[in-house]
């Protein structure tokens, strides 16, 4: 069988006191300090030579080999495999990039800003003692909100139990440009290969398919993944022009 694995140490030599093999429990067991430790592990002469074992210097390249190894497992795993979080609007599952989310908590009272809160803007929420912006995804999305609250439900009903309220900003400027909105439905955090991605027809009839950079399946639905900048661009474009 080949071995792949990059050089390890060699076999070091036995120290002179390798007495655990000659009078020890693998020897003749004639050493008198059994009688106190009762086996060599428990012998501080064994624990000595242990020490000298472990803190041996590797060989050369031996380090340098391993360091190169690793590398190449994390890039392959960043490239190879998005992590997104999936949830559900209305009829519809999509995915945020978890790059972008913040958090997932329990939805709570939305406060309208007067004179402000129309179109996609739905009001503030307190997330923890700050106030944050809460919006609607359906809207900005086009996605029926029929089965959906409008806004966010202190106490949610028994149709609102899944309603969850999602915090995600903008990965190139972190605690600038961050939002809420309420999801009917939270699936968790998904791995997918990107080989299991396809791109968006201009022909499909999802709604907020121009917001999605990339397609896949997943237990019988079709998600699209939202891309980051087209949903805080087209966010900032629905809010200026209302």
């Amino acid at each position: 069988m080949t071995d792949l694995s990059p050089t390890a140490p060699g076999p070091s030599t036995p120290p002179a006191e390798d007495c655990w093999r000659r009078i020890g429990v693998t020897g003749d067991r004639s050493c008198p300090e059994l009688e106190v430790h009762i086996h060599c592990r428990n012998c501080p002469v064994m624990a000595a030579a242990a020490r000298t074992f472990f803190d041996r210097p590797p060989p050369e390249g031996y380090l340098e080999s391993w360091g190169g190894i690793l590398e190449e497992t994390v890039e392959a795993a960043a490239t190879d495999v998005a992590s997104v979080l999936l949830f559900r609007l209305g009829g519809e599952w999509l995915a945020f990039p978890t790059g972008s989310l913040v958090e997932v908590t329990t939805t709570r009272t939305c406060h309208r800003v007067p004179h402000r809160t129309e179109g996609v803007l739905e009001g503030i929420v307190n997330i923890r003692g700050q106030l944050q912006l809460c919006m609607s995804a359906h809207r900005l999305l086009g996605v029926d909100t029929a089965t959906a609250p409008s806004t966010p439900a202190e106490d949610p009903g028994p149709d609102q139990e899944y309603h969850r309220l999602l915090v995600v900003e903008r990965s190139a400027t972190p605690g600038q440009d961050r939002w809420t909105f309420v999801v009917d439905e939270v699936a968790g955090v998904q791995r997918v290969e990107r080989s299991r991605l396809r791109g968006v027809p201009a022909t499909v009839s999802q709604s907020g398919a121009r917001f999605c950079e990339a397609l896949f399946d997943w237990q019988g639905h079709v998600v699209g993944i939202l891309d980051e900048s087209r949903f805080f661009d087209g966010l900032h474009d629905r809010i200026r022009s209302t």
